[in-house]
């Protein structure tokens, strides 16, 4: 619990796929007491996917339950009473087949916020599918523009589309924390991954063409595609002296920085070089007299250049230098945590700063049903007889 901002909330995590429970982290950063609810054999991201699954969460509590066994139902039923937000990420009509719908559960406590994302939403012909990140790319127009001309589509790495799935549910929960503290009632939030990843920023942009003028916005070599091509010469991706530098140089205006840059401000007003139409006719000089230039400098040295200059410009960190990196350091970023099973860990914190607020570090993640005596004992009062019933049934 990085803040006590929204420590006054209890939110019962029973995700298993990445996009809920990257949004039951959030809140944990948020401050919220987050309950992770598993079954007895545990989230089976704890043995596929564990890097992931250490990383997702963090600051949770652990509670095995069965819920398909009755008295499993049942405890769910009387946590639900005292919790505040409810995360679930089943096909569609899951919970309610197994009694456990918000309509079932708004019963028990109307003001409870239910938030269910699926891949599709809980309607229409794909509701019931399931989904890889690579569909869910796919189907949310995202490969479209992806790739270079001459070969497939390509997403992109990792799994950005339930990154940020996961981030608009947290944002849709605080939206609905406000309905719930003014008029105590609650809402259930239906979030399409799909329609989370259609809806992002950058794919917005890139349907622009079509949108505006009805024109196709077709793949296109990456440094063409950006800065409209104008460009292209110092656009992208570069090796230098000991590793990769990355430039942006927006616009023709750019042009005499980059001229700067490079030493060369003779170039500035050179003939062969002195329009956007000659820059691009005579790109491949351009390239090879700025990569002549790279190569007798650092990443370092150039990123200090570019600073200097006004030039879009930075070093392309590779991993051990992300921890490295001063800037990351100075805010400490990055907390290391001790684990009983793999020792030292590195984990990322929060990119925001609550100005004034004391930032508390983060806890590991929990093991497999670590709280789950404990929350039976303090929050239902139970007896330990009934808890080794329950363990006996398999229903913990």
């Amino acid at each position: 619990m990085p803040y006590d901002i929204l420590n006054k909330y209890t939110v019962l995590d029973l995700s298993n796929r990445l996009a809920g429970s990257f949004c039951a982290k959030l809140l944990s950063q948020y401050g919220c007491r987050v309950i992770k609810v598993e079954p007895p054999e545990g989230d089976p991201e704890r043995t596929h996917n564990t890097p992931m699954f250490l990383h997702l969460n963090t600051g949770k509590e652990s509670l095995t339950l069965d819920l398909k066994k009755p008295n499993g139902k049942e405890i769910l039923k009387k946590l639900v009473n005292s919790a505040d937000i409810l995360i679930e990420t089943f096909k569609p009509d899951y919970m309610k087949s197994i009694g456990l719908s918000y309509d079932d559960l708004c019963k028990i406590n109307p003001s409870l916020i239910m938030a269910s994302i699926t891949p599709f939403g809980q309607s229409g012909p794909n509701k019931d599918f399931d989904y890889t990140e690579l569909t869910i790319f796919s189907m949310s127009g995202g490969m479209h523009r992806e790739g270079l001309p001459e070969n497939h589509p390509i997403r992109y790495a990792a799994e950005a589309s339930q990154h940020y799935a996961g981030n608009t549910a947290a944002a849709a929960i605080t939206s609905a924390l406000f309905k719930k503290i003014t008029r105590n009632q609650g809402d259930w939030i239906d979030i399409s991954i799909q329609e989370c990843f259609a809806g992002h920023p950058h794919q917005i942009a890139l349907r622009a063409p079509f949108i505006y003028s009805g024109m196709s916005d077709e793949r296109m070599i990456p440094r063409f595609m950006l800065n409209n091509g104008s460009e292209p010469y110092a656009v992208g991706t570069f090796k230098c002296k000991n590793g990769f530098i990355s430039f942006l140089p927006l616009g023709a205006r750019m042009w005499p920085l980059v001229a700067k840059l490079m030493e060369r401000e003779d170039l500035v007003n050179n003939t062969k070089f002195d329009t956007p139409e000659k820059r691009f006719e005579n790109r491949h000089e351009l390239e090879s007299i700025l990569q002549k230039w790279l190569n007798t400098k650092t990443k370092e040295e150039i990123f200090e250049i570019t600073q200097h200059v006004g030039l879009p410009g930075a070093p392309a960190l590779e991993i051990k230098e992300v921890f490295e990196n001063e800037q990351f350091k100075h805010r400490e970023f990055f907390t290391t945590l001790e684990t009983d099973d793999y020792g030292k860990l590195k984990y990322a914190g929060d990119p925001f700063r609550f100005v004034g607020k004391k930032y508390q570090k983060i806890t590991n993640s929990p093991k497999l049903g670590e709280q789950t005596e404990e929350i039976l004992s303090n929050e239902l009062s139970m007896s330990k007889s009934d808890i080794e019933k329950l363990k006996k049934t398999s229903t913990i």
